[in-house]
């Protein structure tokens, strides 16, 4: 599917950034101004790949392809933490056919990408659960990163941040454990938000109310 509609000012975007020009905007008069008309995170990865294997739409739709796929077996693994091996797999196969989700692979479009990156913070945020220790806190960190990226890509993500905490929280640590874990995991994915956030004022002013950078 060519890149239309939001497709088409992404892949614009991405392309830039591929060449070095950042999220930037090239006017019609030839003035080039930072923008954040749209969230960075979807074009950002597809310029990173554009910048490796050239600016074609076939590479991003194949991100959207890989990265389908783990959100495939992260709605597989979420699964199998609350039934059997055959309801896991049923689990798994309604994902991967989901005639909405199959339809959105090949566009540049970020709805099959939120998608996935959430059912993959979601099955960190399970596997966190029953893990011990260091284990346990890493997936828990990885859980809220993977948060943090789907957030730059459908800025919304980050309401689901401290509920994904919250399943995380260890089995058995009661209440004050699973306070703990969402606040960990809210933090965690604010941090990974922040370095755009922080762009955003640098680059194209302070909100309103709060001093000159």
């Amino acid at each position: 599917i060519p890149p239309v509609a939001d497709g088409a000012y992404y892949q614009i975007v991405a392309q830039r950034i591929a060449t070095g020009h950042g999220y930037t905007w090239l006017w019609p008069d030839g003035a080039v101004t930072p923008a954040a008309h749209y969230p960075v995170g979807y074009p950002a990865m597809v310029g990173a790949l554009y910048a490796v294997f050239g600016a074609s739409p076939g590479v991003a739709m194949t991100l959207n392809a890989v990265l389908g796929a783990l959100g495939v077996l992260a709605c597989h693994r979420i699964a199998a933490s609350a039934t059997g091996r055959a309801g896991a797999l049923v689990g798994g196969v309604v994902v991967a056919l989901h005639p909405a989700l199959v339809a959105y692979t090949p566009a540049l479009m970020t709805e099959g990408v939120v998608a996935a990156l959430l059912a993959i913070a979601g099955a960190l945020a399970v596997e966190a659960r029953t893990a011990p220790g260091t284990r346990g806190h890493a997936l828990r960190v990885g859980a809220a990163v993977v948060i943090g990226v789907g957030t730059l890509v459908r800025p919304q993500s980050v309401l689901v941040a401290p509920f994904f905490g919250l399943v995380s929280g260890r089995r058995g640590a009661g209440w004050p454990g699973a306070l703990r874990a969402a606040a960990l995991t809210t933090i965690v994915a604010l941090g990974t938000v922040s370095p755009w956030s922080l762009r955003n004022c640098l680059r194209m002013g302070s909100p309103p109310g709060t001093p000159s950078p």
